[in-house]
């Protein structure tokens, strides 16, 4: 695993996105516990580097193997998720929805599925400890990817490249590590 300079976190924005899920609060402590290791992921992460839009759930990411072991854990078992444009192995740690357990995210373009294990990280303070996040950098291209439009994708794309802080060439070894150089490239032409 390794420390990436990305976008700035705000611990800040983080305590107080966090805070509108309380369920998640006692996932994490459980998941640190255990020393599972994850990453949060999706709106929560994205908002923590300085998107606008507030998280609608917490998404919290796995290695599978770590997934394995989260869902030992929590008693769970992972469903597989297939839509048009993402795949995924899904679990739900809380009876509200609230929080999302995943892994083997992988977005679908043209019939190509692009994955790549989130093994790369930015962290941020939270209660004396540091919580990892996926970098916005990846989001933002596997969001691109996905081009799922139902969760305002697109937009928190859009928002995210227009970023000060937004590190361009990180976003293209993130492309890089999914092999999606070529469809990215044209993605970006349509935004």
């Amino acid at each position: 695993m390794f420390i990436l300079l990305s976008m700035k976190t705000d611990a800040k924005r983080f305590k107080e996105a966090v805070a509108a899920f309380p369920k998640a609060l006692e996932v994490l402590a459980k998941l640190d516990a255990a020393k599972i290791p994850y990453f949060v992921g999706g709106s929560l992460a994205l908002y923590t580097q300085g998107n606008p839009r507030l998280p609608h759930d917490v998404d919290i990411m796995f290695t599978d193997d770590a997934h394995a072991a989260a869902n030992a854990a929590f008693g769970l078992t992972a469903e597989i998720i297939e839509r048009p444009n993402v795949s995924m192995h899904k679990s739900t740690p809380v009876d509200d929805g609230s929080v999302d357990f995943l892994s083997h995210y992988t977005v679908i373009a043209d019939g190509v599925a692009y994955y790549h294990p989130p093994t790369l990280k930015v962290s941020v303070a939270f209660n004396g400890r540091q919580i990892n996040l996926v970098p916005a950098e990846r989001i933002v291209a596997v969001k691109l990817i996905g081009r799922r439009e139902h969760h305002q994708d697109l937009s928190d794309v859009k928002a995210l490249i227009a970023h000060p802080d937004f590190d361009k060439e990180l976003f293209w070894k993130m492309v890089e590590l999914l092999n999606a150089r070529d469809v990215v490239t044209e993605l970006l032409k349509t935004l």
